[in-house]
């Protein structure tokens, strides 16, 4: 399951997960385009996704691309 669609499945807007992962909101659109993003933020956004969804997200499964 790619990052937008886990975002979606979630039930979060763009919005809601960078505030969520602490992070800003282009830095969340970038991922889901697949452009690469850093890796603390990549895990920052999988923590966000998991904290909310009481389901486990890693990296690799939201298939976000990290430099």
């Amino acid at each position: 399951m790619n990052l937008q669609s886990a975002r979606l499945n979630a039930g979060l807007t763009v919005a809601a997960l960078a505030r969520e992962a602490k992070i800003d909101r282009r830095t969340i659109d970038r991922a889901e385009a697949g452009e690469t993003i850093s890796l603390v933020k990549a895990y920052a956004i999988a923590n966000a996704l998991t904290r909310a969804t009481g389901r486990t997200h890693t990296v690799e499964s939201l298939e976000i691309s990290t430099s």
